[in-house]
């Protein structure tokens, strides 16, 4: 019996450590995906802000992750460390990292995350100026991005492809990259995406030299990423404004923020970027005759340029410090660094060519050593056959020989099959491609089209706005102010009857009540169906024509049609017809005029003469002709000018009845 209870005992106890086993494992294994989250959510907010920290956080990431044996925390963190080297310009670090990631998540048979894994690693090759790597790179990420949807992806690429235009400075293809990768971004209402498309469309017009359209764009981005507190876009930022100040010549601008810079780049340790601000202090102070400090600024990017692989910018460099001695008429240290400067532009342009060619090379001498291997193994076959089969030795080489040229003839067919196939693929692409441009072409100026519209509908409508405003504090304001005066003045008249100004003061009074009433009404006319459109504007033309010294006579066909037109319309007949005759009076040196409105079955027909002394249509036009221009653009209509000195200006207007 005792022995009994002892092993129910001991079974009891061995179920209670067991189950305190797997708790303690299961808190251990929930305290581990604590940490990993904890060390993320460190990376993520210290990435633009304080780089060492961020580092810091993605290596114990990847440590934690090793640790519990996590595959894929093990590839996010070696995204976060390529991305990170990315961002601070160790850009060997971007690629190595990014091409564990890659591996891990095909060893895990995941697609998910590839897409940007290729972008990261093409940034990587871009920056490290292996293009032709970046591009095949980039053409990978956008070939997963479309198989898993993923448009944000898609965007990402589009742009990052554009900077590589930019450097080839096809500056065409570059904004038709840019406009896809915004499209997208506004499809998915990324704000973030749509700025920095942006910023990369200031590029391109800082490249073009279009300095004061770019400083605009880059102000609008800078305005965005300070009150996000995004740093390292704002260190970006500053290089491309203080690299224009460069290019414009202002050297000593261009050095205040270029110390700026370099004291946020280097707070960020931003190395490769550093390079680039040194590079261009030295440019600097050598336009500003510090030859010295040229040179100090030139061999410290130098030195980063070195230890980053950075071939292009290095070649820059070495032929900025050539100048600088050329200058001093040192020609032997000036030939030196020439020298240097063809050697590292020979490697930047020939490194990949060297590199496909030794691939190349690689893969022939291979098959060649197994073409090699399989012609001894037959050669063996046939010494075999012939100590022991003489007799068919003749008969067995022809058939080979027979086989050889059939397989030949066969595999040639295959090729040419193939490369006609190929071609034919490649003509279908290129029509597909050049239907999709073309697409996107007219897809982008009917947007701009319609913009346009909307810009200038609302421009009127607050002119409008404006107009019934002023109209309104003449009328209420000043009319009821000088009509309070008038009434106070009869009075006074009652009492002083004698008095000989009285009546010519009362007469000035009256007139004025008359201006600002008339005014009033010209600003903001009653609703013209009331009133009549023809009567309204013929005694408009009227009164100006007792004002001022010009005879304008008014035609209008049929007026009782005319007044049947809408009234939004009617408006905007009575705007343009009175900016034409506030232009003839301001700047014609007319005498006579003559307005005339013909109603015909789908259109009004305004046409307006004088025997000013016209003017100049290649002289930039004024305001008011542009106000009509963009009211007929909103309405469709059409405008003709015929003006000269001798004849003066017949301005002829159609526009569509709807």
């Amino acid at each position: 019996m005792n022995e009994k209870i002892t092993v129910l005992k001991k079974y009891i106890l061995g179920i209670l450590c067991l189950l305190l086993s797997y708790t303690s494992g299961f808190s251990q294994q929930k305290t581990q995906i604590h940490a990993i989250d904890s060390l993320s959510t460190v990376y993520r907010s210290t990435l633009y802000s304080q780089p060492k920290i961020a580092k810091k956080a993605a290596l114990a990431w990847l440590e934690e992750a090793k640790q519990t044996h996590n595959k894929l925390q093990q590839a996010q963190a070696h995204y976060a460390l390529g991305n990170l080297g990315n961002i601070t310009g160790e850009y060997k670090s971007t690629v190595s990292n990014t091409q564990q990631t890659i591996a891990i998540l095909e060893e895990l048979d995941s697609q998910n995350g590839l897409s940007a894994s290729y972008n990261l690693l093409a940034l990587g090759y871009k920056n490290m100026a292996e293009y032709p790597k970046a591009m095949d790179n980039f053409l990978k990420c956008l070939h997963f991005a479309e198989k898993e949807n993923n448009k944000e992806e898609q965007a990402n690429a589009y742009q990052n492809i554009s900077t590589l235009y930019i450097l080839q400075k096809d500056y065409k293809k570059a904004a038709e990259n840019l406009d896809r990768a915004a499209a997208l971004f506004r499809e998915l209402k990324d704000d973030d995406g749509v700025l920095t498309t942006l910023f990369n469309f200031a590029n391109i017009l800082k490249e073009q030299g279009k300095f004061d359209e770019a400083r605009k764009h880059y102000q609008t981005v800078l305005k965005y990423r300070k009150r996000e507190g995004n740093k390292a876009v704002i260190a970006y930022v500053n290089i491309n404004l203080s690299q224009m100040l460069v290019d414009e010549k202002k050297y000593q601008q261009a050095i205040v923020a270029l110390k700026k810079t370099e004291n946020l780049l280097e707070a960020l340790q931003f190395k490769s970027d550093i390079a680039i601000v040194y590079n261009d202090l030295g440019l600097c102070e050598r336009k500003l005759g510090k030859t010295k400090q040229a040179i100090f600024y030139f061999e410290k990017a130098l030195k980063i340029g070195e230890e980053q692989t950075l071939l292009q910018y290095n070649s820059e460099i070495y032929t900025n410090i050539s100048h600088l001695y050329q200058e001093q008429k040192n020609y032997k240290k000036a030939l030196i660094f020439y020298q240097k400067s063809v050697k590292a532009e020979e490697q930047h342009n020939t490194l990949n060519k060297e590199k496909y060619v030794a691939k190349l090379q690689e893969r022939y001498e291979t098959q060649l050593k197994e073409a090699q291997i399989k012609l001894l193994e037959k050669e063996q076959k046939l010494s075999d056959s012939e100590l022991q089969k003489a007799a068919l030795k003749a008969k067995r080489q022809l058939v080979v020989r027979n086989a050889f040229i059939g397989g030949f003839v066969l595999v040639l067919i295959v090729l040419i099959l193939l490369r006609l196939f190929y071609i034919q693929r490649l003509r279908i692409q290129r029509q597909l491609s050049s239907q999709k441009e073309e697409n996107s072409r007219q897809q982008i100026n009917q947007l701009m089209k319609d913009h346009k519209l909307a810009v200038i509908e609302r421009y009127q409508k607050g002119q409008d706005e404006e107009r019934e405003r002023l109209a309104r504090e003449i009328h209420d304001g000043i009319g009821s102010d000088l009509a309070g005066i008038k009434m106070a003045f009869e009075n006074y008249v009652e009492d002083h009857p004698k008095d000989p100004q009285i009546k010519r003061i009362l007469t000035g009074i009256h007139n004025a009540c008359l201006d600002v009433r008339g005014l009033s009404h010209q600003l903001h006319p009653l609703a013209f169906s009331e009133i009549g459109f023809s009567s309204f504007l013929k005694d408009y033309i009227h009164q100006i024509s007792q004002k001022k010294s010009l005879s304008i006579q008014s035609f209008f066909f049929p007026e009782e049609e005319i007044d049947k037109l809408a009234e939004d319309f009617l408006i905007d007949v009575y705007r343009i017809v009175q900016e034409l005759v506030n232009n003839i009076i301001k700047h014609s040196k007319a005498t006579q005029a003559e307005v005339q409105l013909t109603q015909h079955e789908d259109h009004l027909n305004i046409l307006i003469d004088d025997n000013g002394i016209g003017f100049q249509k290649t002289k930039k036009q004024g305001i008011g002709l542009r106000n009509i221009k963009e009211r007929l653009q909103n309405i469709q209509g059409t405008i003709a000018i015929d003006t000269s000195s001798d004849s003066g200006t017949s301005i002829t207007i159609n526009i569509p009845i709807k």
